[in-house]
C-alpha cells in the first residue's frame, strides 16, 4: 500500500469537504456577482462562508479575503502593506517560504524597503532581544515571521513578538499557512496585523485560501478590474473552493484536539524508532523537539546515509512520499535553503509531514525501509 507523508505540501480531500463542494458545481453554478436568483445564492453561500471562517478563528467577517491560496495571501498582504502604509523598514527570517521571501526580496530590490534577516541559532529560533532592538531602530516597520516552519515544524513565538511590534507601532504578519491545521487561531487575541490560509493543507481543495487584515491595517489590492472583495481582491471568487474551504476548516477546528494528540502520538513513534535503527540520525531545527514544533512535521539527516541526495526518490520506488522541503521548490538541485540557513553542515534534508489519515503502521514501514537505504 503506498505510503503518504507529505501532507506539508498537500493533504487528501476529506470526503465531507468533497460533499458540501459539489452542489456549487453543478446546479448553484451561480456568478456571485450576478444579481439574479443564481447569482444571489451564489452569494449567500459565499457570505456564509465567510461568516464561518471569520467565526472559526474570532474575527470579524469584513477582516476575511478569498484569495488563491497561501502564495497570493502572502503576496497581497506583504505588498499591500507596505504601499497601502508607506512601509520603509522590513524585518523577517532567513527561514520564511519563498512565498515571503521572494516579494520582500523584489520590494527591496526596487528600493521601497530597507530588508533585514534576523539572525538565528542552529535550532532556527530567533532572538527576541534582537527583535527588540531592530524595532527601535527603525521607524514605519513591518515584522514577518512565520508561525509553523513549514519546513522543519518549528513553532514561533508570535505572541511575544507581536507585543513587540504593538510596543513600538510596529506592523506584525505571519504566515499561519502550516500552523492552521494543529494550532488554535484566535485572531481576537493573536497580536497579527496580517495572517492567511490554505485550504488544502487542510483537507480542503486546491487553489483557494484566506487572508485575516485587521482593522489597523490595510492593504492595497493587487489585482485590479473588479470590485470584489471589498474592492481588495478583484476576480470572480471560486464559490465551490471557498464553500470547501469553509468545511475544511470547521472540521479541522472541531477535531483539532483529537487530531493534535494522534499526531503528537505519530511523531513521538518515528523520532523513536529513528533513534534505535539509525543511530547517526540527525534533527533539524527544532523539530523534535515536542514543545518546540509542530507535529505535523519532522525534518532529518542522514550524515552517513549513502546517496542521502537520492533518498526521497529510493523512498518513492517503495511506495513511500516525503519530500526535500517546500512543495514550491521543486526542481531545485541546491538542497534546502531552509535547512542551509541553520549553517549545521548539511542542506540535504527529508521532510516528512503527517495528518490525521497517518497511521503507525505506516510510520514503521517507512522507518524499516529508511534503514535499509542507510546501510546501502
Amino acid at each position: 500500500m503506498p505510503i503518504y507523508l507529505d501532507n506539508a505540501a498537500t493533504t487528501h480531500l476529506d470526503p465531507e469537504v468533497l460533499q458540501s463542494m459539489l452542489p456549487y458545481m453543478t446546479d448553484l453554478c451561480g456568478n456571485p456577482s450576478s444579481l439574479h436568483r443564481y447569482g444571489c445564492r451564489a452569494k449567500v453561500a459565499l457570505e456564509n462562508a465567510r461568516k464561518k471562517i471569520a467565526h472559526l478563528v474570532h474575527a470579524a467577517p469584513a477582516e476575511i479575503v478569498f484569495t488563491s491560496g497561501g502564495t497570493e495571501g502572502n503576496n497581497l498582504l506583504l505588498q499591500g502593506i507596505v504601499a497601502a502604509k508607506r512601509i520603509r523598514h522590513v524585518l523577517t527570517s532567513p527561514l520564511e517560504h519563498m512565498a515571503v521571501r521572494m516579494p520582500l526580496e523584489c520590494l527591496a530590490q526596487q528600493g521601497i524597503v530597507q530588508l533585514t534577516h534576523a539572525p538565528i541559532n542552529q535550532r532556527g529560533e530567533l532572538c527576541l532581544d534582537y527583535v527588540e532592538t531592530w524595532l527601535k531602530n527603525n521607524k514605519d516597520a513591518l515584522v514577518s515571521f512565520m508561525r509553523v516552519n513549514h519546513e522543519i515544524g518549528n513553532i514561533t513565538d508570535v505572541y511575544a513578538i507581536g507585543q513587540l511590534c504593538q510596543k513600538y507601532g510596529a506592523f506584525f504578519h505571519s504566515d499561519t499557512v502550516q500552523s492552521l491545521y494543529c494550532l488554535e487561531h484566535d485572531f481576537s487575541q493573536l497580536p497579527m496585523h496580517l495572517a492567511l490560509g490554505s485550504a488544502h493543507k487542510i483537507h480542503g481543495p486546491k487553489g483557494i485560501g484566506f487572508a485575516y487584515i485587521h482593522p489597523d491595517a490595510s492593504v492595497a489590492p493587487l489585482h485590479h478590474g473588479g470590485s470584489q472583495e471589498l474592492n481588495r481582491r478583484a476576480g470572480t471568487e471560486n464559490v465551490p473552493a471557498i464553500v470547501g474551504m469553509a468545511t475544511a476548516l470547521e472540521l479541522a477546528v472541531r477535531d483539532r484536539a483529537q487530531i493534535a494528540t494522534h499526531l503528537q502520538s505519530i511523531k513521538k513513534q518515528m523520532v523513536a524508532a529513528l533513534q534505535q535503527q539509525i543511530p547517526m540520525v540527525q534533527f533539524n531545527g527544532s523539530s523534535a523537539d515536542e514543545t518546540q514544533s509542530s507535529p505535523t512535521i519532522l525534518n532529518i539527516s542522514f550524515p552517513h546515509c549513502p546517496d542521502q541526495d537520492m533518498l526521497v526518490y529510493n523512498l518513492d520506488i517503495h511506495g513511500i512520499a516525503a519530500s526535500t522541503g517546500s512543495a514550491c521548490t521543486s526542481g531545485s538541485n541546491i538542497g534546502s535553503q531552509v535547512v542551509s540557513a541553520l549553517q549545521t553542515g548539511t542542506s540535504h534534508a527529508i521532510r516528512f509531514s503527517f495528518s490525521r489519515y497517518t497511521t503507525h503502521a505506516e510510520v514503521a514501514q517507512t522507518v524499516a525501509q529508511l534503514a535499509k537505504l542507510c546501510k546501502g
